[in-house]
Protein backbone atom coordinates (compact mmCIF):
# COMPACT_ATOMS: atom_id res chain seq x y z
CA UNK A 1 0.00 0.00 0.00
CA UNK A 2 3.00 2.56 0.75
CA UNK A 3 4.77 1.65 -2.53
CA UNK A 4 1.80 1.70 -4.38
CA UNK A 5 0.95 5.30 -2.51
CA UNK A 6 4.74 6.95 -3.73
CA UNK A 7 4.52 5.06 -7.07
CA UNK A 8 6.86 2.82 -6.49
CA UNK A 9 7.26 -0.36 -7.23
CA UNK A 10 6.62 -2.20 -4.31
CA UNK A 11 9.65 -5.55 -5.82
CA UNK A 12 12.44 -2.32 -5.25
CA UNK A 13 11.50 -1.51 -2.06
CA UNK A 14 12.47 -5.47 -1.41
CA UNK A 15 15.67 -5.30 -3.31
CA UNK A 16 17.15 -2.44 -1.86
CA UNK A 17 15.92 -3.07 2.13
CA UNK A 18 14.51 -6.16 2.18
CA UNK A 19 11.65 -5.56 4.02
CA UNK A 20 9.41 -3.14 4.78
CA UNK A 21 11.12 -2.70 8.58
CA UNK A 22 14.36 -2.65 7.10
CA UNK A 23 13.02 0.35 4.86
CA UNK A 24 11.35 2.11 8.28
CA UNK A 25 15.19 1.65 9.83
CA UNK A 26 16.35 3.11 7.10
CA UNK A 27 14.33 5.93 6.96
CA UNK A 28 14.77 6.30 10.90
CA UNK A 29 18.78 6.29 10.33
CA UNK A 30 18.62 8.95 7.98
CA UNK A 31 16.11 11.60 9.58
CA UNK A 32 18.36 10.74 12.92
CA UNK A 33 21.69 11.33 10.73
CA UNK A 34 20.62 15.24 9.98
CA UNK A 35 20.08 15.63 13.62
CA UNK A 36 23.11 14.02 14.50
CA UNK A 37 25.16 15.78 12.30
CA UNK A 38 23.58 19.33 13.95
CA UNK A 39 24.64 17.85 17.21
CA UNK A 40 28.52 17.17 16.11
CA UNK A 41 28.37 20.99 14.67
CA UNK A 42 27.65 22.47 18.39
CA UNK A 43 30.08 20.88 19.89
CA UNK A 44 32.70 23.16 19.07
CA UNK A 45 34.04 24.73 22.26
CA UNK A 46 33.51 28.38 21.01
CA UNK A 47 30.31 27.79 21.87
CA UNK A 48 29.34 27.72 25.83
CA UNK A 49 27.72 25.08 27.59
CA UNK A 50 24.42 26.79 28.02
CA UNK A 51 24.31 27.70 24.31
CA UNK A 52 24.78 24.46 23.16
CA UNK A 53 21.58 22.83 25.58
CA UNK A 54 19.62 25.93 23.94
CA UNK A 55 20.39 24.95 20.73
CA UNK A 56 19.94 20.90 21.22
CA UNK A 57 16.05 22.12 22.64
CA UNK A 58 15.49 24.04 19.39
CA UNK A 59 16.47 21.75 17.11
CA UNK A 60 14.51 18.80 19.04
CA UNK A 61 11.36 20.73 19.44
CA UNK A 62 11.75 21.57 15.48
CA UNK A 63 12.59 18.26 14.46
CA UNK A 64 9.68 16.68 16.27
CA UNK A 65 7.47 19.28 15.29
CA UNK A 66 8.47 19.20 11.36
CA UNK A 67 7.57 15.14 11.75
CA UNK A 68 4.75 14.86 14.14
CA UNK A 69 3.28 11.82 12.36
CA UNK A 70 6.71 9.96 12.45
CA UNK A 71 7.19 10.19 15.62
CA UNK A 72 4.01 9.59 16.72
CA UNK A 73 4.57 6.47 14.35
CA UNK A 74 8.58 5.71 16.06
CA UNK A 75 7.13 6.35 19.18
CA UNK A 76 4.32 3.40 18.75
CA UNK A 77 6.65 1.21 17.45
CA UNK A 78 9.27 1.51 20.36
CA UNK A 79 6.04 0.91 22.57
CA UNK A 80 3.88 -2.14 21.49
CA UNK A 81 7.30 -4.20 21.52
CA UNK A 82 6.12 -6.44 18.63
CA UNK A 83 9.00 -6.36 16.38
CA UNK A 84 12.15 -6.91 18.80
CA UNK A 85 14.58 -6.78 15.84
CA UNK A 86 13.01 -3.50 14.66
CA UNK A 87 13.21 -1.78 18.33
CA UNK A 88 16.19 -2.61 18.83
CA UNK A 89 18.00 -1.39 15.50
CA UNK A 90 16.08 1.69 16.23
CA UNK A 91 17.10 2.22 20.13
CA UNK A 92 20.92 1.82 18.71
CA UNK A 93 20.41 4.59 16.14
CA UNK A 94 18.63 6.84 18.40
CA UNK A 95 21.25 5.76 21.19
CA UNK A 96 23.63 7.52 19.01
CA UNK A 97 22.03 10.75 18.98
CA UNK A 98 21.59 10.36 23.09
CA UNK A 99 24.94 10.20 22.96
CA UNK A 100 26.15 13.07 21.60
CA UNK A 101 23.04 14.85 23.87
CA UNK A 102 25.07 13.71 26.54
CA UNK A 103 28.66 14.81 25.94
CA UNK A 104 27.28 18.32 25.43
CA UNK A 105 26.06 17.33 29.15
CA UNK A 106 28.90 16.23 30.35
CA UNK A 107 31.21 18.68 28.83
CA UNK A 108 29.07 21.48 30.51
CA UNK A 109 29.75 19.43 34.06
CA UNK A 110 33.52 18.72 33.19
CA UNK A 111 33.91 22.70 32.79
CA UNK A 112 32.28 23.41 36.03
CA UNK A 113 28.85 25.25 34.38
CA UNK A 114 26.37 22.19 35.02
CA UNK A 115 25.66 20.64 38.16
CA UNK A 116 26.31 16.73 38.49
CA UNK A 117 23.02 15.14 37.29
CA UNK A 118 21.48 11.92 35.82
CA UNK A 119 22.51 12.61 32.20
CA UNK A 120 20.08 9.93 30.54
CA UNK A 121 17.16 11.27 32.96
CA UNK A 122 17.81 14.77 32.13
CA UNK A 123 17.80 13.96 28.39
CA UNK A 124 14.59 11.65 28.43
CA UNK A 125 12.88 14.90 30.23
CA UNK A 126 13.95 17.16 27.30
CA UNK A 127 12.67 14.36 24.90
CA UNK A 128 9.51 13.18 26.43
CA UNK A 129 8.61 16.74 27.43
CA UNK A 130 8.75 17.49 23.94
CA UNK A 131 6.91 14.51 22.70
CA UNK A 132 4.00 14.71 25.13
CA UNK A 133 3.55 18.60 24.07
CA UNK A 134 3.83 17.79 20.03
CA UNK A 135 1.59 14.49 20.21
CA UNK A 136 -1.43 16.22 22.44
CA UNK A 137 -4.76 15.85 20.83
CA UNK A 138 -5.53 19.57 21.89
CA UNK A 139 -2.41 21.08 20.74
CA UNK A 140 -4.09 21.62 16.84
CA UNK A 141 -6.93 23.46 17.86
CA UNK A 142 -8.11 23.78 21.70
CA UNK A 143 -10.77 26.11 21.50
CA UNK A 144 -11.77 26.66 17.78
CA UNK A 145 -13.82 25.32 15.48
CA UNK A 146 -12.63 25.31 11.94
CA UNK A 147 -9.29 27.17 11.62
CA UNK A 148 -7.52 28.22 8.48
CA UNK A 149 -3.74 26.57 7.90
CA UNK A 150 -2.29 29.99 8.52
CA UNK A 151 -3.91 30.47 11.88
CA UNK A 152 -3.07 26.88 12.43
CA UNK A 153 0.67 27.58 11.80
CA UNK A 154 0.50 30.28 13.71
CA UNK A 155 -0.75 28.43 16.99
CA UNK A 156 1.76 25.78 16.21
CA UNK A 157 4.95 28.38 16.39
CA UNK A 158 3.36 30.16 19.41
CA UNK A 159 3.54 26.79 21.16
CA UNK A 160 6.93 25.42 19.93
CA UNK A 161 8.48 28.78 20.98
CA UNK A 162 6.40 28.81 24.34
CA UNK A 163 7.45 25.05 24.46
CA UNK A 164 11.61 26.11 23.77
CA UNK A 165 11.17 29.06 26.35
CA UNK A 166 9.92 26.29 28.69
CA UNK A 167 12.35 23.66 28.51
CA UNK A 168 15.39 25.51 28.35
CA UNK A 169 14.19 27.57 31.57
CA UNK A 170 13.15 24.50 33.27
CA UNK A 171 16.44 23.04 32.39
CA UNK A 172 18.75 25.45 33.45
CA UNK A 173 17.09 25.68 36.82
CA UNK A 174 17.86 21.73 36.86
CA UNK A 175 21.85 22.23 35.03
CA UNK A 176 23.24 25.55 36.10
CA UNK A 177 25.44 25.59 39.02
CA UNK A 178 24.96 28.00 41.24
CA UNK A 179 26.97 29.92 43.78
CA UNK A 180 25.80 27.15 46.77
CA UNK A 181 26.40 24.45 44.38
CA UNK A 182 30.24 25.51 43.05
CA UNK A 183 32.97 24.03 44.36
Amino acid sequence: MLAKKAGVNVAMVSYYFGSKEKLFEALVEDRAGILREKLLEIQDDKISPVKKIEMVIDYYVDKIFSNRRFHLILHREMTLHQRSGLNEAILNILLKNRQEVAKIIKDGQKKNVFKDVDVELTIKSIIGTISQVAHSPALPEKNSSVATDKAKATKETAIKNRLKTHIKDMIKAHLLVTKSHSK
